[in-house]
Order: C-alpha cells, then structure tokens, then sequence
C-alpha cells in the first residue's frame, strides 16, 4: 500500500498569534500524526503554516478565501481537520470541507457562550458550525449544555487541553496572592488591584503578583501604582513555563475572576501546584471547585472577604484533593488519549 494513504495528516484550524491555546493543542498531539498543517488568520513560527484572513467583514474577499481553504484542503488531504473556536473560522472551513474529510470542531467558550448572543446572524453561523462538525468538544459539562441547547444533540464530548503536570515536593508557601489571567477587559484584573487593596492593608507582609499582559496592562500598572504601596504588588509579564509553574508553587492563593469563562487551564495548573484558588461563580469553575471546601467561589461578598475564606481553609486537605482531581481528569496524558480516541473513531 502506498505509504501517503497510510499516513495520518492533521489540518489544525484556528487563531495563531493571538492565543495560546492553538499552540499548546498542536503539541499535545503532534507526536500522533506524520504530518500536521496549521491554517491560521496570523503567520506562526511553531508549525507549518498558510495563512487565511477569516475576517467575514468583506464577503467578496471571504468567499474568495473559502476557495482559498478549499484548494489547500485538496492539496495537503488531511486525514481529519480539527477547528478550534465555532466561529468565522470554522464557518470558512466548514463551507471549504464539505464534509469530505471527517472534522472535528473544539469549542473555547465564548464562541458558544456570547457569539450567538450577538445577534441572529452570528447564532446561525454558530449553529451551522456545531451541526457540520463530526464531533464537537467542550471543556466544561455547562458547555456541552450550551451546545445542546444551540441544536446539536449527539457527538458531543467532553475534554480538556490538560496541563504539564509533574509531581514535585510542595515547598512552604509564601504570602503570595497570584493573577496570570490576560490584560483584558474580560478577566477584570482591575477588580483584583481593588479588591486586595483592603486586604494588603491588613496584611503589609503580602504581595500581588500579577503575571500576563494583554490590551489593558498599561492601565493597570497605573490604578496599581495609585492604588497599592509599591513594595506590595509586582507585574512580570508572560514567562517561562517553568517560571510560571514556580509561581504557582511559591504562591498560597491563586485569583481568578473573569466575567466569562470555560474551563482554563490556568485554574487547572494552580490547583495541581498547591494554591488556594479563588475564582468568579461561573458553571465551568464549579465542575472544578466546591465552595470552601477545595477554594473559594467569590460571589458578591466581594475579593476581601473571598481572601479571608481561603485563609480559614486547611490548605493541606486542599492540596491533597486538588491533586487527585487534577492526576485523574486533568493531566495532558489523560487528554491527549480522549482526542486520539476521537479521531480513531473517525477513521
């Protein structure tokens, strides 16, 4: 048999430059496949790659790029095409594909949670997308609710991207509070500032470490300048894995309060390392966290009184049922299995 048609091929569909998450999938399942090609709206440095704009804002130039898909889908036949994000890109490529290579689409969150909430267009294109999919995938169980309740009943599953987790020896915290959510309006990294500023008043031997950057970071430098004492706040930036893991590690809380949100994998990576997590009450976070028992979900109490809950709770207890939670559901071994699993079941 000719070895081209025995080779495993992976069109990877989605943004580039402008998230993580692609990046991170790509290399969760790279060593699977003899080939993998990256379509993205943005040129990449980590993988093969063409680039198409998937902006829908100019039909005629959208339509030409639908084209555009379909010619590099017949050039490189892909054993399967996996979409990321049901939205503009997965609507090109959809459109492109024409069901003749199996696809699977993986939902992030807001694509099935505030797209179809925009208007009636963008709900259509979000339903087109969920129904021409083979399989869809959702990293939270409320997710997968949502994508029921959007029309599409059956081949639906749940999974995450899972997280580098390694067991190390938990070393003695120190009075850190830790934030590594993105600089956008979305994470309200301006209400953590806020919120630990009574907190850090209280308790002068602490400090907020706030890690990432994004479209607000300049601002936010500025309200924590005229907001914290200096010696009690420090911004670092994106870093290394391995700095990051550090961080976790060092840390005794880890916040997390966005308005919107799957599961992330930065809430996974803090309870695997040893925080005591704090995050905003969303569905996603509950299938992770039960209220004072293993973190705190902050409801209107307000981040002060949050912070003073996780203190009160046995952070040895925390830690030890944290890591089994995240030893059984969330490592990348357990993951990467449940994505091969659906692709052979395509084959």
């Amino acid at each position: 048999m000719n070895v081209k048609e025995t080779s495993r091929k992976l069109l990877l569909v989605g943004p580039g430059k402008t998230s993580v998450h692609l990046k991170n999938y790509f290399h969760l399942v790279e060593t699977y496949f003899d080939e993998v090609l990256i379509v993205s709206n943005d040129p990449i440095d980590w993988a093969p790659c063409k680039v198409i704009d998937f902006s829908i804002k100019n039909l005629l130039k959208f339509y030409k790029n639908i084209k555009r898909m379909r010619d590099i889908i017949e050039t490189f036949k892909p054993s399967y095409i996996h979409i990321h994000q049901a939205n503009s890109a997965a609507y090109l490529a959809l459109k492109a594909n024409k069901r003749r290579y199996p696809t699977v689409l993986t939902t992030w969150g807001t694509d099935v949670l505030v797209l179809p909430e925009k208007n009636v267009v963008m709900k259509k294109m979000v339903q087109y997308c969920l129904q021409k999919a083979d399989v869809v995938t959702a990293d939270a169980r409320f997710m997968i609710e949502k994508i029921e309740k959007l029309g599409r009943a059956k081949a639906n599953v749940l999974v995450n991207f899972g997280i580098d987790y390694e067991e190390v020896k938990m070393p003695n915290k120190e009075k850190i509070l830790y934030s590594n959510r993105l600089h956008a309006d979305l994470y309200n990294i301006s209400e953590i500032i806020k919120g630990c500023k009574p907190f850090l008043d209280k308790h002068q031997d602490w400090r907020l470490v706030i890690g990432a950057h994004g479209v607000n970071t300049d601002a936010l430098k500025k309200q924590a300048s005229e907001t914290l004492s200096s010696d009690q706040y420090e911004f670092i930036g994106f870093v290394e894995k391995n700095v990051n893991r550090d961080y976790y590690l060092r840390s005794k809380i880890w916040i997390s309060i966005p308005s919107s949100d799957g599961t992330a994998i930065s809430l996974l990576e803090a309870m695997g390392y040893g925080c005591l997590p704090i995050v905003s009450d969303l569905p996603a976070n509950r299938e992770w966290i039960q209220d004072g028992v293993n973190g705190i979900i902050m409801t209107n109490e307000g981040l002060e009184n949050a912070l003073q809950r996780a203190l009160d709770l046995k952070a040895n207890v925390v830690i030890e049922k944290n890591k089994s939670i995240i030893e059984s559901k969330a490592t990348k071994k357990v993951n990467r299995a449940i994505f091969i699993a659906i692709y052979e079941s395509l084959s």
